[in-house]
Formats: structure tokens, C-alpha cells, sequence
């Protein structure tokens, strides 16, 4: 049955809106609320207690560093002894040299005689040697003159063998008698040896300017 004053008009009231849930949807909002605020309370609750733990720890171990760094002694700035101590060199002890060897004296003395010999016959051919390269003049190659020349530098090269035998002795003793642990056998032993060792090495390169100037005078095959 229709109201009287709504049948009159022949239509019903128009219902009122309350919304997307009807009159009751706040009912049902009420009742879904709880349980959701529940939830997220579950859920950030721990995420709250590992921050707060995270805090915690964080401060306690920089106080454990601070008293580690307060108990810890800094390090003195100070010139330590061994920074301020004289560090100029010693002056190097005078080492007086022992008594000669009269054996390695001997040696030396045997050589420096060979060194000589060999330099006495390389000049007494030197001589012959310019005249035959000065007689190959210009000579080619494979020439009798040229062929002459090249014998007599050859030979003169060959006479010499003692002085150049003799300062390769001189050599190997100047060597070996380095390695003597006493610096003072050290200084008498190269004392004897060094002299003779000098003038067999002048002797040696004098022979050998003396053959290069023969063999550039002479043209090369």
C-alpha cells in the first residue's frame, strides 16, 4: 500500500543516497577498521624494535671507541734520540800496508820482463812493417805488394805476443789478490802489482795504435 500522499501523486519518494555501501556501510566500516590498524601494528611494531636496537648499538660502540681513543696514549711529536744524533760518517781509519810479498814480487817481476820482451821485438820489426805498407801504397787487394804488406803487419802483430800474454798475467793477479779479507795484504799486494800492470797496459796500447795505423794504410779487400 502506497502512502496516501504519495498515491496521490502516483510515485513513491525517491530513496536517499548514503552512499557507495547503502545507509549501513558505515557499520561495516567501523567493524574492518580494528582489524586492520591490528595489522599494521603487528607489522611496524618490529621494524620499531630493530631501529631501536640498531640506535642502541650504534651508541655503544662509539663510546667503547672514545674510551679506547681516551685510554690509548697519543704519540709523541718530539724528535726521537736516533733523529737528532750526529749522522755525519766516521772518518775512515789509515790503513798502514803490510810488508811485500817477496813470492808475488818475484811474479810480478817475471811478467814485467816478458811485457818488455815482447815490446822490444814488436819495435825492432815496426820499422819493416811501415816500409812494406808504404811499398803497397795504393796496391789493390790480392796485389804481391798488398800481399807482402798484410804478412808484415802480421808478423809484427805475432811479436808482441809476450807483452800482451804478460799483462793479461798482470790482470788476472791484480784480480784475485783484491779478494784478500785483510785490507792492509790488500794494499801491499796491489802496491807491488800496479806499477808493472801500468806500463805493460801503456806498452799493449801503444802496439796497438801503431798496427791500426799500418792496416789503414792499406786498402781493404
Amino acid at each position: 500500500m502506497e502512502p496516501p500522499a504519495l498515491a496521490a501523486h502516483g510515485r513513491m519518494p525517491p530513496r536517499r543516497r548514503t552512499g557507495a555501501g547503502g545507509p549501513h556501510a558505515h557499520l561495516a566500516t567501523s567493524r574492518i577498521w580494528p582489524v586492520e590498524a591490528g595489522r599494521r601494528s603487528a607489522y611496524i611494531a618490529p621494524i620499531m624494535l630493530r631501529r631501536l636496537l640498531t640506535a642502541f648499538l650504534a651508541l655503544f660502540a662509539l663510546g667503547t671507541l672514545a674510551d679506547s681513543a681516551a685510554a690509548r696514549p697519543f704519540p709523541s711529536l718530539a724528535k726521537r734520540p736516533s733523529e737528532t744524533r750526529d749522522r755525519t760518517p766516521p772518518a775512515p781509519q789509515a790503513i798502514t800496508p803490510a810488508a811485500a810479498d817477496p813470492q808475488l814480487v818475484a811474479q810480478v817481476e817475471t811478467l814485467a820482463r816478458q811485457a818488455q820482451s815482447g815490446e822490444s821485438a814488436f819495435r825492432s820489426q815496426l820499422d819493416q812493417g811501415h816500409a812494406a805498407v808504404t811499398a803497397a801504397g795504393a796496391a789493390a787487394p790480392t796485389s804481391e805488394p798488398w800481399v807482402k804488406a798484410q804478412l808484415a803487419v802480421s808478423a809484427l802483430d805475432n811479436a808482441r805476443y809476450d807483452s800482451v800474454a804478460a799483462l793479461a798475467g798482470l790482470d788476472t793477479l791484480y784480480v784475485d789478490r783484491q779478494a784478500d779479507p785483510d785490507a792492509a795484504r790488500v794494499l801491499a799486494d796491489l802496491a807491488t802489482i800496479d806499477p808493472a800492470r801500468s806500463q805493460a797496459l801503456a806498452m799493449v796500447d801503444a802496439q796497438n795504435d801503431a798496427l791500426d795505423g799500418l792496416r789503414g794504410g792499406l786498402k781493404q779487400p
